[in-house]
Parts: structure tokens; sequence; C-alpha cells
């Protein structure tokens, strides 16, 4: 006998109060995961940069577990902050409180401040990167000017000389999917009366992900990196993707706090 599975489903743009801007991640609660394989069919027919998972272990305690449409992955940002906006609109947790989640990367702690969602993330830094990777650089920028500052877990970062060069940047995605690593960002201090401290854009076509909107995890190498540069712990970001989107992070020492909005665009259900 065929049994058959209905899932909630809401589409959440993060990092953007506004709809048709930020990161869109699909988010479902479930009382029990259904089957790895199946996770990852579902996430490749929503086919966004991220599908998130969530089911409960205790008050204001969940696993979360983050899909690509080719993959698991071990942290995101933005499906996070989705999760968190979705779960407090449909009431399923208390916001006086931090909410936890357990996932690959650890305990996250999660805390509302009115509007604002903020996420208490690992920081991340920077080792050098392999020879392959970095003549694979040198090749995409040619005789533009940039500085790798290596690879940090599993995103390998490059800092142009302008915001105009992050911009305009035309991205090969068949030389980046070569990179070592999962995602590739490029980043830059912002032009001067900007009302944001530096921009970044990011990339993982191997990930079936060609450019990611906004990218919160991202920001967990950024953050310490561009704290140390502009001497400032609290920075305004800004990823130049065509949706845009604006983080507020904090450099903590080994952790980074990454501060958002998000807007509910879709609510639906997944008939399995």
């Amino acid at each position: 006998m065929k049994i058959s599975m209905q899932l909630a489903i809401a589409i959440i743009d993060a990092f953007t109060e506004q709809t048709f801007r930020g990161n869109p991640a699909a988010t479902t609660l479930v009382e029990k995961f259904p089957e790895d394989a199946q996770m990852q069919q579902i996430a490749s027919e929503i086919n966004l940069s991220e599908t998130a998972f969530v089911k409960p272990l205790a008050p204001n305690h969940f696993q979360l577990r983050w899909f690509t449409p080719k993959q698991e992955v071990p942290l995101c940002g933005h499906a996070t902050l989705a999760m968190a906006h979705y779960l407090r609109e449909i009431k399923a947790i208390a916001t006086d409180v931090p909410v936890i989640f357990s996932t690959l990367s650890g305990d996250l702690k999660i805390s509302f401040e009115d509007n604002w969602i903020v996420m208490d993330f690992p920081a991340a830094f920077y080792q050098p990167c392999s020879e392959r990777s970095l003549q694979i650089l040198a090749e995409v920028f040619g005789d533009r000017i940039y500085k790798c500052l290596g690879q940090s877990e599993d995103y390998i970062t490059v800092v142009l000389d302008s915001e105009a060069a992050v911009q305009d940047f035309q991205p090969p995605y068949d030389r980046i999917a070569q990179l070592d690593g999962f995602g590739f960002i490029i980043t830059a201090i912002a032009d001067q009366h900007q009302p944001y401290d530096f921009v970044s854009r990011f990339f993982a076509p191997k990930a079936g992900i060609p450019e990611d909107p906004v990218t919160g995890s991202a920001h967990c190498s950024l953050t310490p990196y561009w704290a140390k540069c502009l001497s400032k712990n609290t920075l305004i970001a800004k990823q130049l993707s065509a949706r845009t989107g604006d983080l507020e992070v904090s450099d903590h020492g080994t952790r980074v706090l990454l501060k958002g909005k998000a807007v509910t665009f879709l609510r639906g259900q997944i008939d399995l």
C-alpha cells in the first residue's frame, strides 16, 4: 500500500524587509525527518539555494538540516534566519528566550530583538589555498587587481580593489566550479559615504548555486576579516547580488553575530 505524506512549507525571503529581495529559502517543520534521499529530492524540486527541514527536540530546541539542490550542507545562514522567522510566525516557539538549532555545525543560538533575528554562529578563519586554486584564480582575474585571503572552511575568498569591481564581476562559472571547496567569495570595502561598510558576492556552482543572493555563512569569515581591517566590531554588510541583501554583523572572537530581517513570500503544502 502506498503511504502518502503532506508537509506544510513556506518560502521566506531572508536578510530583507521586502519580498523579491534578499535570499529565498524553503522551510518546513516535521515531526520526523523524511529519508535523506527524499529530502534531497524535495530540495532539488524546489530548486532554491537552500531548503531547510527542522524537527522539534524540546521546547525552543530543534534539529535543523539544510539542503541545496545537489547536497546537504553543514551550515547555512539565510535558511536559519528564514526558519527562525517561520517558527516565530506560526507560533511554534517562545520569542522571549533563545531558540537552539542543533546542526552539523553544532548548536546555534537564535535570539529575537523586535523584528530583528540575531544568529550566533562560529567564526571562521583563512588558511592558505592550494597552488591549483591559486592558479585558477590567476586565470580568472588576469591583470585585474585582487588579493586572495585563502580558504576558510569550504570557501575561498578574494578581495577586490573597489565596490564597483565586485558589482561588475562576470563570473566564469566553469572555472569557479574547479576551485577547491564548496563556494567562492569576492569582497571589497564599501565606497565612501555608503550606509554599509563592505560588500560581497558568493558563488557555488558545483553545489547547484551559480550565485547565492545573500549568504549568511560567508560572513562567518568576512566579519573577522573586515572587523580587523576597519577596526570596528560591528559592521553593516551588503551583498551585491541582483536581489541584494543587508546584514548587521559583529565580531566576537570565535563567534560572530549575524543580524537580519525576513518576510514570508509563500505558504503551501508538499504532497509526497
